[in-house]
């Protein structure tokens, strides 16, 4: 038998449900009162927790994970943390093990908590329910929230408990319910990936802008996560909103004025260079565990002192980023930015700007998957190395467009596509990875001012650490080979024939 999980208004409460159930029954109550104390909601940008039917609370040095579909209720111990993986193993660590690894839990709102337990009890005094009593305070709103635990053997005391309970208009939880509503919270509405509604019917001109305007606002919401610095995501899916609008002006010709779309895909690439040294060092510290895993324990030394190093180069440039988003001309730009895409007659069309949506994007997106797949047939083991980049760089922009026109085709089956897509794209973005950071290893001495005795153990640890990336370079060139065989397939060339054909076009 499963929990109930409930909410009273705030003229109901503990006292209310005993005096019903003592005149419904012959139960009676045993209440172990807490006090009324701070706590924390938290949750990661993206808002994992509540999105999940769960709330996450920090209590001074305990943490409570309320889920409030199920009743499952865990706790424990914490000390300072951020991460997940710095959360160390206990119930609430193994029950946030499906959340990003790479996403920071950050304050959504103080609160304030009073924590009761409840015995119902048999005129034996055996218990036969327990009641979990939350009292959710913030500023002038509040919040009850009761969970009945069910005992063994004691089935049909819990199924009068819950009777009496709706016949006193307690509301069952559901997805739709949370202590955020209820306590007034105004939780971040924010994906990196937002819903945009595009018609099919509708001229290519708006759906171009309307997708611009959308990626322009997630990049604007990352930008105090950035200059907080919570966690790294923040500026990856800056960076990645940016991308996509670059894309839509790049692969979306003929919509705006060539003038135009070449002025903005300057302006937007200027932008984006001043956070590739940023990012290119949060990679290499995120995969820092990894580095020390592939050499030998012997080499890590010198591995030790080139991560103190990529360390402080990452503080300076972090710097640099926030400087540049206080910036008057920064605000500036991105205002600018806003006003001219609020609107399409801000924009200079071009030839095909009123072509209709779901055609443009149908013949886009076949020509770049024929693209895509003539150059893969050609790749082997003899490939240079830019061969297979610019393999990559294709498979993105199919990626893009796909995502695009999502809203205009069944989206179900676009996302197999995608799904298969990005098979191959994963082991196009590893090569390109590998191959990389081979080269920027290779540079990494060059700019370095070290001590001999340093200089040859960070020399020693690059050379194992270079040679073993060159073999993941060539496995991943094998997996690039393999998989697109399955991207290539009469299966998936009849899907993308049969998703993207439009009549009339």
């Amino acid at each position: 038998m499963a929990p109930f999980v409930f909410t009273l208004s705030s003229g109901g409460g503990l006292k209310k449900i005993h005096r019903r159930l003592e005149v419904a029954s012959s139960y009676d109550f045993e209440v172990t009162g807490g006090d009324i104390i701070d706590g924390i909601i938290l949750d990661t940008f993206d808002n994992e927790i509540r999105r999940s039917g769960r709330c996450l609370l920090q209590i001074s040095q305990t943490l409570l994970l309320i889920n409030i579909l199920n009743g499952e209720i865990v706790e424990q111990r914490c000390s300072n943390w951020s991460f997940l993986s710095e959360l160390e193993k206990g119930p609430v660590a193994g029950s946030l093990k499906g959340v990003s690894r790479l996403r920071a839990f950050i304050p959504v709102s103080g609160i304030k908590i009073r924590r009761d337990r409840v015995l119902v009890l048999d005129d034996e005094g055996k218990t036969r329910v327990r009641i979990h009593w939350f009292s959710f305070f913030r500023k002038k709103k509040s919040l009850r929230l009761g969970i009945t635990q069910p005992l063994r053997g004691y089935e049909h005391a819990h199924t009068e408990l819950r009777k009496l309970l709706v016949e006193m208009h307690a509301e069952p939880c559901t997805r739709t319910t949370d202590i955020y509503s209820g306590l007034g919270v105004n939780s971040r509405n924010y994906s990196a990936k937002p819903d945009i509604r595009l018609v099919p019917e509708d001229a290519i001109k708006n759906s171009a802008t309307a997708i611009i305007c959308a990626y322009l606002d997630v990049a604007v919401q990352n930008e105090a996560g950035i200059m907080a610095d919570y966690d790294t995501e923040f500026l990856h899916d800056y960076r990645v909103s940016f991308r996509k609008i670059r894309s839509v002006l790049s692969l979306f010709k003929g919509v705006y004025s060539a003038e135009q779309t070449e002025d903005l895909k300057r302006e937007f690439a200027d932008l984006m260079k001043q956070t590739n040294r940023l990012r290119d060092l949060d990679v290499y510290l995120l995969d820092r565990d990894d580095y020390f895993q592939l050499i030998p324990e012997t080499s890590h030394e010198g591995l030790k002192i080139m991560f103190d190093v990529i360390s402080k180069r990452r503080k300076e440039e972090y710097k640099k980023v926030c400087k540049i988003i206080c910036r008057k001309n920064y605000r500036h730009l991105i205002q600018g930015w806003s006003e001219l895409f609020a609107s399409t007659d801000n924009m200079k069309i071009g030839p095909d700007a009123l072509k209709s949506s779901n055609c443009y994007l149908a013949r886009s997106i076949t020509r770049r998957y024929r693209k895509v797949c003539k150059i893969a047939r050609t790749i082997d083991h003899t490939t240079a190395d830019e061969v297979v980049h610019e393999l990559r760089i294709h498979c993105k922009k199919l990626r893009y467009l796909m995502e695009f026109a999502s809203p205009l085709f069944s989206k179900k089956k676009v996302k197999t596509l995608i799904k298969s897509l990005k098979v191959l794209q994963d082991n196009l973005g590893k090569f390109n990875d590998y191959s990389v950071q081979q080269v920027s290893l290779g540079m990494f001495m060059s700019e370095q001012s070290m001590s001999r005795k340093k200089g040859m153990k960070v020399a020693e640890s690059i050379g194992a650490l270079t040679a073993m990336l060159y073999q993941l370079q060539c496995r991943e060139r094998n997996f690039v080979m393999e998989n697109f065989s399955h991207f290539d397939s009469e299966k998936t060339r009849g899907s993308f024939a049969e998703i993207f054909r439009v009549k009339d076009c």
